[in-house]
């Protein structure tokens, strides 16, 4: 299995490429089509008055879901996470599969969606090694990236580097 799901690093880039991407949807996906509904619709619009960002954001939970499982499937990756050098893989080093992207995502509900959802899912990722329950139900593990563009060289470095973590931890022993 592979062991940089629980290092605290990827844990915090996890976070900082899930921001990236949410902001990717909104700015880039949802907004215009905000700016075109407004012109559209515009007395409707305005009559929602707040209620607008209140749907804008119920709308970013499945917009963000389907970026996320349609590149994952494709790319093993998001933008966010190609900016932070993750890659998502079966915790076996293939590739991520169509099915367990979408198990992954499906579940990333779970992770956004109220308080106690995210308390149990922090504290999933907690005990089983920084995987999400996605990840555990999919099989999936996302590890760290050297090579953006080559999918299996990034999970042999992975690999090769918590085995020399492990060998020089027992060495300290």
């Amino acid at each position: 299995m592979l062991e940089t799901a629980d290092d605290r690093d990827v844990l915090i880039a996890r976070g900082g490429a899930a921001a990236i991407d949410l902001f990717i949807c909104y700015v880039l996906l949802e907004f215009p089509v905000i700016y075109v509904a407004s012109v559209v619709f515009g007395e409707t619009y305005e009559a929602l008055g707040g209620g607008v960002v209140l749907l804008s954001l119920l709308a970013l939970f499945p917009i963000f879901a389907i970026y996320s499982f349609v590149l994952e499937w494709r790319y093993g990756r998001t933008p966010g996470k190609v900016n932070r050098g993750l890659l998502v893989v079966i915790a076996d080093g293939r590739e991520c599969t169509y099915r367990a992207s979408a198990v992954r995502n499906l579940l990333l509900y779970v992770d956004l969606l109220g308080v106690p959802p995210v308390v149990v899912g922090l504290v999933t990722a907690l005990v089983t090694d920084g995987r999400r329950l996605g990840d555990l139900a999919a099989g999936t593990v996302v590890v760290r990236s050297t090579r953006p563009t080559d999918r299996d060289e990034a999970v042999s470095a992975d690999t090769d580097t918590s085995a020399a973590a492990r060998a020089s931890g027992d060495e300290k022993n």
